[in-house]
């Protein structure tokens, strides 16, 4: 039969170094506002910690919109 599945291209929207709390918030809102997310996290030799927050490529512009605009709210 062969395999149907698509491969997920996954792009970075967004780095937070330190704390994840920015980036885990924005994970939340993306999701509720039915983005797919993931959050990467990884070290830093200088920062400490960095988390990544990634999004599928086919929603990247959506995301980054949805992004600016929760950006805009904290401020």
């Amino acid at each position: 039969m062969g395999c149907r599945c698509m491969w997920i291209k996954w792009v970075t929207i967004h780095e937070s170094y330190g704390l994840p709390r920015i980036a885990q918030e924005c994970r939340c809102y993306l999701e509720m506002k039915g983005i797919r997310v993931r959050l990467l996290s990884g070290q830093t030799k200088k920062a400490g910690h960095v988390y990544t927050l990634q999004v599928p490529l086919a929603q990247q512009e959506q995301a980054k919109a949805l992004l600016h605009d929760f950006k805009n709210t904290l401020i």
